[in-house]
């Protein structure tokens, strides 16, 4: 591919409108937008004058051929808008979850490899430069043999009740460091065990613990409360995206012969103004020189990258992806049913074994 990849993005909600331009600085044509709020496609579109515009993902595609698709919607949409590019003969960009069940993300990567096409999921956090080192020392032998995980990603409370309860909170705060674990790990998970908070009343699903066992006996916490209060110094509430709110989180890395630790809210660069205490985010989509950098344009990099055949998806494979959304769903069936559940091979049928 010696022409610059040409992208349509479908869902021009905050995080979509983010993308198209992440996107076009990395390089890309945005050829086309998609959203079923016609109002805010035409908000969007002003930026990008060029691009054709539709409610309907296939109906555009029909009339204006494209490279690659990405999928910025709700969660629920993104396996159906995903089959559809692949189906129009489109590489993918699916931003996290992939699916919303096991059963979809094995289609979609069934399909991908019978179109020839590659599918890259939108897990941001992989390409975040602390979590890349842990992985690089990991992988290194830096710790020794890898023993288990520690993974924390609290939200704030009012967040919750904006977009957080659309779908389990599992595929919204939970995926993320159930990915970073399969990224560490290298290996699918096997078996969980979770539950959610009976305190928390009817925002219930918010406060999730999950224990994870992979393949191989590493084993890994993953803990998410959407309960940061609004007090707490914010995290993303300037930028390209902001959000008046925080994320606060940790990650830690222990093998037989040391530990690797990160957090997320640290003290190593804090603002105090007027408007309260901040503690900015720097390595999402921090704004460098009037473009948007971090972990997002590099994830966006690599796509463009891997689409265009420079590179292979060795950073965000698809089986990984599939591993994330078969441990998602057995966690949320964990705690369904408040036993063990254990986790066929996704390279299989999967089926949810209680145990």
């Amino acid at each position: 591919m010696t022409e610059s990849l040409s992208v349509v993005i479908v869902g021009v909600g905050r995080f979509g409108a983010l993308h198209a331009r992440v996107w076009r600085e990395a390089g890309a044509r945005i050829v086309g937008l998609v959203d079923t709020d016609a109002t805010r496609l035409a908000e969007v579109a002003t930026a990008h004058p060029t691009a054709d515009i539709d409610q309907d993902l296939a109906a555009l595609l029909a009339r204006q051929p494209a490279d690659a698709v990405v999928v910025a919607s709700d969660e629920a949409s993104h396996a159906a808008l995903a089959l559809t590019a692949l189906d129009a003969g489109c590489h993918a960009f699916v931003e996290k979850p992939l699916a919303l069940s096991t059963e979809d993300a094995l289609r979609i990567a069934s399909i991908a490899a019978a179109r020839d096409r590659q599918v890259v999921a939108g897990h941001i956090a992989r390409f975040a430069a602390p979590m890349a080192r842990i992985r690089a020392r990991i992988a290194a032998g830096a710790i020794g043999t890898l023993c288990a995980l520690r993974l924390r990603r609290d939200f704030s409370r009012a967040w919750y009740a904006s977009f957080g309860d659309r779908v389990h909170p599992v595929w919204e705060s939970c995926i993320h460091d159930i990915d970073l674990a399969i990224s560490f790990t290298g290996r699918p998970v096997r078996r969980v065990m979770a539950m959610q908070s009976a305190a928390a009343g009817s925002a219930a699903p918010s406060v999730v613990s999950a224990l994870l066992e992979f393949d191989g006996g590493v084993t890994a916490t993953v803990e998410s409360a959407w309960l940061v209060p609004a007090g707490a110094p914010g995290t993303l509430d300037d930028g390209p995206l902001a959000l008046d709110g925080a994320i606060v989180g940790e990650a830690e890395a222990l093998g037989l012969a040391g530990v690797i630790k990160h957090r997320l809210v640290s003290d190593a660069l804090v603002e105090w103004t007027p408007d309260g205490a901040q503690v900015p985010d720097m390595s999402l989509w921090p704004e460098e020189d009037g473009v948007v950098g971090g972990a997002l344009r590099r994830e966006i990099g690599y796509a463009i990258d891997v689409f265009a055949g420079r590179r292979p998806p060795e950073v965000m494979p698809l089986q990984q992806a599939c591993w994330g959304v078969a441990a998602a769903e057995a966690i949320i069936e964990s705690i369904r049913t408040g036993t063990p559940v254990l986790v066929a091979n996704v390279d299989g049928h999967p089926e949810h074994v209680h145990r």
